[in-house]
């Protein structure tokens, strides 16, 4: 404000020292009115000064007033923006706790109760007792496992031969042996008795997409043959990661 009123000082200062000289305006007849319109006109300048000034006042206070909201709003949009990014990093953070907590549970364990069941080569091995079929993705009526999620698996199978058989059961994946168990009971070379009970194992971890079958299928020898039951036989199953 202090460089407005030093312009306002220095324009009457000019118009002053541009002014007619006092002692000639009384020189004349008319001295008296031209002296009274001078001083008329010099009044209603100071008016027009004294509006500009104020004009000028009010525009530098909306300056102000403006900058302070541009200031305000500034603050306003920070704080907003922290919200957001902090909003998000603690939904990114609910979102994995859910993951980690809410994952997938899936797990099977199935055994064969009948005294003994008789399978033929590359068939599946049905076993009928299902004691845990969590997701229920074991069919207890053809033997397979479907995954219901793609993930890793570990599986598990125990076999043993009826009297008289030898058998080698593997864990397919559609149809693709992944490992394989052999169970030897076999009537001795005099025929008059049985080899000890033998009773095989085997372990795969396979990597499925979902829709992928596992199942446990009799491999070798050709034609049919009996399977141990009574539970001594089982296929088990379940979801690592």
């Amino acid at each position: 404000m202090n460089r407005a009123f030093v312009s306002v000082v220095i324009f009457l200062s000019l118009h002053l020292s541009r002014a007619t000289p006092l002692g000639h305006v009384l020189s004349k007849d008319n001295g008296k009115i031209f002296f009274k319109r001078t001083l008329v006109n010099y009044q209603d300048e100071i008016t027009s000064l004294k509006n500009n000034i104020a004009a000028l006042e009010e525009r530098v206070t909306k300056l102000e007033t403006g900058k302070a909201s541009h200031v305000m709003l500034s603050n306003q949009f920070e704080n907003i923006s922290s919200g957001i990014i902090e909003n998000h990093k603690i939904s990114k953070r609910a979102i994995f706790r859910r993951r980690k907590i809410f994952r997938p549970e899936v797990a099977f364990h199935a055994t064969l109760t009948k005294p003994s069941a008789t399978v033929k080569m590359l068939e599946n091995i049905v076993f009928n007792n299902v004691i845990t079929n969590i997701g229920h993705a074991y069919n207890h009526h053809t033997g397979a496992f479907t995954a219901p999620t793609h993930g890793t698996y570990t599986f598990n199978t125990n076999i043993v031969a009826e009297r008289g058989h030898y058998i080698e059961a593997s864990i397919v994946r559609n149809g693709e042996v992944a490992v394989s168990a052999i169970s030897d009971h076999r009537f001795s070379h005099d025929g008059k008795h049985f080899t000890t009970w033998d009773q095989g194992n085997a372990v795969a971890i396979l990597r499925l997409n979902k829709g992928d079958k596992v199942a446990v299928t009799l491999q070798w020898p050709e034609g049919s043959h009996a399977i141990h039951g009574r539970g001594k036989s089982s296929f088990s199953g379940y979801l690592l990661r």
